[in-house]
């Protein structure tokens, strides 16, 4: 079968959400329960799989009001902290850490509204036939980071994580299949890092780029278009000698990609699943042509592509989980028992008793939601902070001295009761765009091998892409890479849909998200797998030995057009937030310019030395 262009254009290859458009409004009811989490693995992080039906009862609970009847009288506990830390991801870790590391005989407090911290850098176990298999919640891919990481690079040292790391060797069977280092670049960006079946329609073809699609079942049109983008190297220059990046900011990519690199439409087909999934969640027809930029797309981004060599990255077998239990180790070192050895930090049992001890100087609270946070008077003139926080349906206040919001921008706009107006108007600017990660257990990947893949690229149906990796291996973990034998393939889905508006995107992906059973879901994979494995023998009922699902409804921020530098009417709102007011101050990886842990980290100690500061 041969894809045209009018296949592209008005099948479903454009805009993957399309389907979306007549959904209804997010419903607003609470009544989320254990059967729409779904299965969650074994483990410790069996209690935490993405946004979990708890966590989200009780952040609609926020955007519903549930909790304002209960402010008064809640009942104050604990003495005054130093600091309060909402939000237990890359940045609450990294805020906690650098006040305790500058004011060691101080008083934490870390609040994580997730039984498990560590924000989207979790992982899910699974156990398919006896076989343990690791894969990421959400955030994976990292770099040993050199020097010129800053930051990132002074934690990788301090914190002691390995440099080198051993990865299983695939069988005799598999020997001729390519396959990602542990990492998910072959999903995004390199596809030649793995063998890849990219499917079109029900014709699978290995690595096409390879011969220059010329084996590839697309018409003429199509063709040029992609290898144009694919080949595309040098940026195109601003007109009039006006600053390059601001001009990129002036447009969307997809009106890069249209109007400058002279594209059709059906480009979209190819570059929206990267741009979705990614980094920003929602088509290039709604970013800014500088977020493709900083986010290595052809055109804007130039010869430089990502800024680093794409074959360095690597993922641990949870993704970036294992950083954050490294700084989880060094702030609270009885949280993760065992030693500081890379096996221990990796993968031994959390000690939850650990996590929240009376008169500890650090202490970490979880499945706890702040619902308000409010200056004891003033922010000028204020002594301390009062922050309120719900445990099931009980809802109790502490105070701090200063608090950091290191939670995502649409709870701190709702939760920051005497927000300055230009900081609201500021967090207004963002929009936020959910993602689905799914990790599915295999008993065999006999199929795959039979195509000679490691990796699935895919234009129609449910999702775009999954792979398998060369799994990273320590003491304790130990899984094969025989196709007979199980292995963890993972799925990043993403809901984006060429040419609707950026607002309307980011809703209706969520409503999908939201709206949709595990059991749905379950289907849903099961019947694409099985339609692009069952020609090579693979068989679902036979063949899926666990699925888990991730569900993150605000995964990323998406900039529009003139998010990073402003416009006329609008000045870029990161800067704004960033100064924080009286004794709060925010830090979370959306006031950068792209989301990833080092600049998580980044934006918690900068709101950690503010807070200390504000001590001072």
């Amino acid at each position: 079968m041969k894809i045209t262009r009018r296949d592209f254009v008005n099948g479903a290859l454009v805009g993957a959400g399309a389907s979306l458009l007549g959904a209804p409004p997010p419903a607003r009811a609470q009544g989320l329960g254990s059967s729409w989490t779904g299965y969650a693995g074994v483990g410790d992080y069996a209690i935490s799989n993405g946004n979990t039906a708890p966590v989200v009862n009780a952040a609609h609970g926020i955007r519903d009001g549930r909790y304002e009847d209960a402010l008064a009288g809640a009942a104050i506990v604990d003495d005054l902290y130093d600091l309060v830390v909402v939000g237990g991801g890359f940045a609450g870790l990294a805020a906690a850490y650098e006040f305790a590391k500058a004011r060691p005989n101080g008083t934490v407090l870390l609040i994580e509204n997730h039984p498990v911290p560590g924000g989207e850098a979790k992982q899910n176990v699974v156990d398919v036939d006896g076989v343990t298999l690791i894969g990421p919640q959400g955030s994976n891919g990292t770099l040993v980071p050199p020097p010129s990481f800053g930051l990132a690079h002074e934690y990788w040292n301090e914190l002691g994580i390995p440099t080198s790391f051993q990865y299983a060797a695939p069988a005799a069977s598999a020997a001729s299949i390519r396959f990602a280092r542990e990492n998910y670049e072959s999903m995004f960006w390199d596809e030649h890092l793995a063998s890849t079946g990219w499917f079109f329609g029900d014709r699978c073809v290995v690595d096409p780029f390879s011969d220059r699609l010329a084996r590839a079942p697309l018409d003429a049109a199509i063709k040029r278009d992609w290898l144009t983008w694919f080949d595309w190297k040098a940026p195109v220059a601003a007109p009039g000698g006006a600053d390059p990046d601001r001009w990129l900011d002036s447009m969307t990519y997809g009106e890069y990609l249209t109007n400058v690199m002279g594209l059709h439409r059906d480009i979209f087909a190819l570059v929206d699943p990267l741009v979705s999934v990614g980094d920003f969640g929602v088509s290039a027809t709604a970013i800014s042509a500088y977020a493709a930029k900083l986010l290595g797309m052809p055109g804007p981004s130039g010869p430089g592509g990502i800024g680093y060599d794409e074959s360095l990255v690597f993922s641990f077998p949870g993704g970036n989980a294992t950083i954050a239990r490294y700084i989880l180790k060094a702030l609270l070192p009885q949280a993760i028992t065992g030693t500081r050895s890379f096996p221990d930090v990796a993968g031994a049992p959390f000690d939850f008793e650990a996590f929240d001890r009376p008169g500890a100087p650090v202490r970490i609270r979880l499945a706890s939601t702040a619902v308000a946070v409010r200056h004891a008077g003033s922010p000028e003139a204020a002594g301390h902070v009062d922050v309120w926080y719900a445990q099931g349906e009980r809802v109790v206040r502490v105070r701090a001295r200063s608090v950091v919001m290191a939670s995502g921008g649409w709870v701190n706009k709702l939760v920051v009761r005497d927000m300055p107006a230009d900081i609201h108007a500021a967090y207004e600017q963002y929009h936020h765009a959910p993602i689905l990660v799914a990790n599915v257990g295999l008993r065999n990947w006999r199929a795959m091998a039979k195509l000679g893949v490691s990796a699935l690229r895919w234009f129609d149906g449910f999702g775009f892409f999954a792979n398998i990796r060369r799994p990273m291996t320590y003491a304790g973990y130990q899984p094969p890479l025989d196709p007979q034998l199980p292995a963890m393939l993972t799925l990043y889905i993403g809901f984006p849909q060429a040419g609707v508006p950026l607002a309307v995107q980011a809703t209706q992906g969520r409503v999908a998200l939201f709206e949709t059973s595990y059991a749905q879901y379950e289907t849903r994979l099961r019947e694409q797998l099985q339609r692009l494995l069952g020609p090579s023998g693979f068989d679902h009922r036979r063949d899926v030995g666990a699925i888990v699902l991730n569900r993150w409804g605000h995964a990323y921020f998406s900039p529009q057009p003139g998010f990073y530098f402003g416009t006329a009417s609008s000045p870029a709102p990161t800067a704004i937030i960033q100064r924080g007011f009286g004794r709060v101050f925010f830090g979370h990886s959306e006031l950068s310019p792209r989301q990833n842990w080092p600049h998580a980290i980044e934006q918690g100690k900068r709101a950690a030395l503010a807070a200390l500061s504000a001590l001072a």
